[in-house]
C-alpha cells in the first residue's frame, strides 16, 4: 500500500509499504478514507518535534473497519471509525490513576509520532481506540474528533468560569477549536491571528480578532472593563513571554501549541505574588466518545475542512498550510484550515 513515511532523513517521503494485517484477537483493521494534518505533524517537519525513523505519520483519521479479530465486540465490518491516537495499557502506574497519557508501558504509544499512524491507505490497531461515528456525520467532519478531544481536555483543565475573559493565541485549527469552547462558557473571547483567512474565521467565533502588533495594554483594558485576561491559552506553542503581561491577578496560563524548541523565562517571584498558575493538561485523556459526542452537535465543524487532496499531494498540502506558495517558495497568507489528505481518491 502507498504511506507517508518519515525517513531517517527527517523528510517525508510517499513510499510502498507493507499492508498491515491482523495479529491479534481484538485487532481491527481499518481502511483508512482521509487523515487531517495536525499542527504536530508541522512541527515535526519544522524540526520542533521528534518523531521516530521509518514510521508512517498521521494521526487525526477516519475509515471503515474492512476487517476484526475473533473477539472484538464493539465494532462490526462495515462501521466508519475515528481512531484514538494516544494509546495505553491501563494497568501501569500512570493509566491506574486515570493519566493514560503517561502509559509507562505501552510501547510507542502515540500513532504518527512514535508508533505506525494512518497517513496510509489501512491501519491495524486494538480495538479500544476504534469510535463508532454516528451515520449522519459526514467522515471529514469526523476528522476533527481527535483535536476536538484534546481542546475539551485543555478547557477542562482550565477551569473557565463565567466571568472570565479569555485570550487565545493562534486562531489555525486549534485555536478556533478553543475558541468555539470557550465562547460557550466565558464573558469575552478574544483572539490573535496574523494571517486575514484565518482572523476572517476567528471573527466569526470570538467577540475580538486582533493581530498580534494591535493587542496593546490599553486596548486590552478599553474591551475588557479595565482588566486584563484571566485566561490565556497559547495554541501557537511559543508566545507565552508575549503574553505574560496580559494575565490578570490569580489567572491561568495554558500553553497548548507544540514547540520543543521554545524556552520560556519564568520569574517565579511573580507568580508566587500574582497568583498565576501555569497549566500542564497533558493529552487528551479516555475523551473521545465526549469529543464524537460534542461534535455530532457542531455541524459547523464542516466548514474547517477548507481542503481535501490525495495523498500523493502531500508537499503541495503542507506548503499551502504553512503558508508557502508551491512553485515560488516565498511567503504568503495561509488561505486554509484544515487540510485532509485523503487515502481513497473516490471520496474526492
Amino acid at each position: 500500500m502507498k504511506a507517508l513515511v518519515w525517513t531517517p532523513n527527517d523528510k517525508l517521503e510517499y513510499q510502498e509499504v507493507d499492508e498491515p494485517q491482523i495479529r491479534k484477537s481484538n485487532d481491527v483493521k481499518v481502511k483508512i478514507f482521509g487523515t487531517g494534518i495536525c499542527g504536530t505533524d508541522l512541527n515535526v517537519l519544522k524540526g520542533k518535534m521528534n518523531a521516530t525513523h521509518h514510521m508512517i505519520m498521521g494521526h487525526e483519521s477516519v475509515g471503515a473497519v474492512v476487517e476484526i479479530g475473533p473477539d472484538v465486540t464493539n465494532v462490526k465490518v462495515g462501521d466508519r471509525v475515528v481512531i484514538d491516537p494516544t494509546q495505553f495499557c491501563g494497568k501501569c502506574h500512570y493509566c491506574r490513576r486515570g493519566l493514560t497519557c503517561y502509559c509507562e508501558t505501552f510501547e510507542d504509544w502515540q500513532l504518527g509520532i512514535g508508533a505506525h499512524g494512518t497517513f496510509a491507505e489501512y491501519y491495524v490497531g486494538e480495538d479500544r481506540f476504534m469510535y463508532r461515528i454516528p451515520d449522519s456525520m459526514e467522515w471529514e467532519r469526523a476528522t476533527l474528533v481527535e483535536p476536538l478531544s484534546c481542546v475539551l481536555n485543555v478547557v477542562d483543565k482550565a477551569s473557565i468560569q463565567p466571568e472570565d475573559s479569555v485570550l487565545v493565541l493562534g486562531s489555525g485549527p486549534i485555536g478556533l477549536l478553543v475558541q468555539m469552547m470557550v465562547k460557550k462558557l466565558a464573558r469575552l473571547t478574544v483572539a490573535t491571528e496574523i494571517g486575514s483567512f484565518r482572523s476572517e474565521a476567528a471573527s466569526r467565533i470570538s467577540d475580538y480578532v486582533y493581530h498580534p502588533e494591535a493587542l496593546t495594554a490599553d486596548e486590552v483594558k478599553r474591551i475588557n472593563q479595565g482588566r486584563k485576561f484571566d485566561v490565556i491559552f497559547d495554541a501557537i506553542g511559543n508566545q507565552l513571554d508575549w503574553a505574560y503581561p496580559f494575565i490578570e491577578k490569580g489567572g491561568r496560563i495554558v500553553p497548548m501549541g507544540f514547540d520543543d524548541t521554545y524556552e520560556m523565562t519564568v520569574r517565579p517571584y511573580q507568580l508566587l505574588s500574582n497568583g498565576v498558575t501555569i497549566v500542564g493538561t497533558g493529552e487528551a485523556r479516555q475523551i473521545m466518545e465526549a469529543a464524537l459526542a460534542c461534535a455530532s452537535d457542531l455541524p459547523q465543524l464542516y466548514d474547517f475542512i477548507t481542503e481535501k487532496t490525495e495523498l500523493k499531494n502531500y508537499e503541495e498540502a503542507i506548503d499551502h498550510l504553512m503558508g508557502i506558495d508551491p512553485v515560488t517558495k516565498e511567503r504568503k497568507d495561509i488561505s486554509a484550515i484544515k487540510t485532509i489528505l485523503v487515502s481513497d481518491p473516490e471520496l474526492l
